[in-house]
C-alpha cells in the first residue's frame, strides 16, 4: 500500500537534467521516485517514519525572500542559479572557498580536493567574493572560510582581516586541524586576525576511524589541535562525517568526548555521508544514514541523556534539512537540554532568517570561562548561577544531511539558506554547488572553479 504525500522536482543522476519527482509513503518509509525520459526511473529512501515526516511541516514558516538576485530568468531552477527569483529564503551562512588544495586526501571528501582543477584565488579575487557577500547578505553576516584546506595558505590571516574590514561580522574556518596541531603560532595569528570559531573535522575517537575516513590515523593530531585551541581560547565545533559502516556506533561516544572539552568545544555537528565528490556511487537504502536514524542513535547511545524530541528544525531551511539541540553542561557532568519539540515556531515568523543568522554568530563567539560579579560558591545552585554557567558551558548537537543527486529536491534547494559564493559573483545553495552525476559531472563546482586556475 503506497500513498502519494508530495510532488517536487529532482535531478537525473546520469544527465543532471531537472525531472519531475514524487514523494511516496510505503509502510513507514518515505521514498523519492523520479523518472528521466532518457535514463529511466530512480527510487531512493529519504525518511524513516511517515508520520514524523508529515508532522515536521508544523515547524515550517513563511520565508523571507532575498531582496537582491543575481540571475533574473526564473523557471530554470536549479540548472541556472545565482540566486534566481525562484529562491525563497535569505542567506544565513556563506561558504567561501579559498583553495581546493589540501594537505590530506580523504577518501570521502565532498570537494574532491586536489583533483581535476587547481583553485587558489588571489587576494583580489577573494576580495571580489567578499564584496558579493556584503552586497547580497544582510547583517549579521556569517562566513565560513573553506576549501580544500584553508590553513595551507600562509596568507589566511590577511584573508580574515580583509573580510572583517569589509563588513563581515563573524568568520569560521573549516579545517582538518593538521597545521593547527603543528603550529600554534599560526593558530594564534588567525585568531588575532579575527577568526571566531573553527569548523573542525573529527570523525571518531579511535584511530581506525580516521584510517578509513582520512586515509591515516590522525587521532593524536586531532587531540593536539584541540589542546592548542584550548590554549589560545579558540572555540570549536566538531564535525563528524557519519558512515553506517565506519563510525555510526561512536555517535554517543563523540558526544561524551565533546562534553569533556567544553567550553573549548561549542558543538558537535553530525554530517551523514552524502554521495558526491569522491563518493558518487548510488547508495543502498540500508547504507544511507537518514536524519531520523541519527536522532534515534543519539538517544540510544547517550542512554536518553539527549532524546530525539530534544531536536528541532531551525525552520530557516526546509524542515527536513536539519535538526538541532542545545544543552547546558551541569556541574555533575550531565547535559540539560533546552530544546524540545513543542508547537513549533509560528508560521508568520518572517524574521526567521535574521534570527538564524544571529544565533549562528552568537554560538561562534568564544566567551571566557569566568564569572565576574560573584564567586562560584555564591552562585552554586541558584538561578543566576545557571544563567552564568549557560554562557560558557553549553553544547549544541546538530545534523544536516547534505542532498546528493539521488535524493535532491528542488523545493529544498529553493528554501536553502547556506550558500557558496563564487568568483563570478553568485550565491549558490551549498548542496547544489557540490552535487555531481554518477559520472562525476557537476552543474557548478568544476565548471566555475576550473576557470580560475592559479600556477
Amino acid at each position: 500500500m503506497s500513498e502519494l504525500i508530495g510532488k517536487t522536482e529532482s535531478l537525473c543522476p546520469e544527465c543532471l537534467k531537472t525531472i519531475p519527482a514524487e514523494k511516496i509513503a510505503e509502510g513507514d518509509k518515505v521514498y523519492l521516485v523520479k523518472t528521466c525520459p532518457d535514463h529511466g526511473t530512480f527510487k531512493v529512501l529519504i525518511w524513516r517514519g511517515v508520520e514524523d515526516y508529515k508532522d515536521l511541516e508544523r515547524y515550517s514558516c513563511v520565508k523571507s525572500k532575498p531582496e537582491k538576485i543575481a540571475v533574473k530568468n526564473s523557471g530554470t531552477c536549479p540548472e541556472v542559479c545565482g540566486l534566481c527569483p525562484d529562491h525563497i529564503q535569505h542567506t544565513c551562512l556563506v561558504v567561501l572557498e579559498v583553495t581546493n588544495g589540501c594537505n590530506l586526501k580523504c577518501p570521502i571528501c565532498f570537494a574532491s580536493a586536489n583533483e581535476r582543477y587547481k583553485f587558489h584565488p588571489s587576494l583580489e579575487e577573494i576580495r571580489k567574493m567578499f564584496q558579493t557577500i556584503v552586497e547580497y547578505v544582510k547583517h549579521p553576516i556569517a562566513v565560513q572560510i573553506s576549501g580544500g584546506e584553508p590553513t595551507i595558505r600562509d596568507d589566511l590571516p590577511d584573508i580574515v582581516k580583509m573580510g572583517k574590514s569589509m563588513g563581515v561580522d563573524y568568520i569560521e574556518v573549516n579545517t582538518n586541524g593538521v597545521r593547527l596541531a603543528e603550529d600554534i603560532n599560526y593558530l594564534q595569528k588567525i585568531k588575532d586576525a579575527g577568526v571566531d570559531s573553527l569548523y573542525f573535522s573529527f570523525d571518531g575517537i579511535t584511530g581506525d576511524v580516521f584510517l578509513k575516513t582520512c586515509g591515516k590515523d590522525l587521532l593524536d593530531t586531532k587531540l593536539k589541535a584541540l589542546e592548542n585551541c584550548q590554549k589560545v581560547g579558540m572555540g570549536v565545533t566538531l564535525v563528524v562525517v557519519v558512515s553506517r559502516n565506519v563510525n555510526f556506533h561512536q555517535i554517543g561516544d563523540i558526544i561524551q568526548f565533546a562534553k569533556k572539552w567544553i567550553p573549548t568545544v561549542k558543538g558537535v555537528h553530525f554530517q551523514p555521508l552524502s554521495y558526491f565528490g569522491r563518493y558518487p556511487s548510488m547508495p543502498r537504502d540500508d547504507d544511507r544514514v537518514l536524519l531520523p536514524d541519527l536522532l534515534k542513535a543519539i538517544e540510544e547511545q547517550t542512554k536518553g541523556e539527549l532524546r530525539a524530541d530534544n531536536f528541532i528544525p531551525t525552520s530557516c531551511a526546509n524542515v527536513h534539512c536539519d535538526a538541532k539541540s542545545m544543552s547546558i553542561l551541569m556541574e555533575d557532568g550531565t547535559l540539560f537540554p533546552l530544546t524540545q519539540r513543542a508547537l513549533g515556531p509560528p508560521r508568520e515568523t518572517s524574521q526567521i532568517a535574521k534570527k538564524t543568522r544571529q544565533e549562528i554568530c552568537d554560538l561562534w563567539r568564544y566567551i571566557e570561562d569566568s564569572i565576574s560579579s560573584s564567586s562560584e560558591e555564591d552562585l552554586d545552585g541558584t538561578w543566576l548561577g545557571f544563567i552564568q554557567r549557560a554562557k560558557t558551558h553549553y553544547l549544541t548537537v546538530s545534523t544536516m544531511p547534505f542532498q546528493d543527486v539521488w535524493n535532491v529536491e528542488t523545493e529544498r534547494l529553493r528554501n536553502c539558506c547556506i550558500h557558496t559564493v563564487t568568483p563570478d559573483g553568485r550565491l549558490i545553495p551549498f548542496c547544489l554547488f557540490n552535487i555531481n552525476s554518477i559520472n562525476g559531472k557537476t552543474l557548478y563546482r568544476h565548471e566555475i572553479f576550473s576557470k580560475y586556475r592559479k600556477g
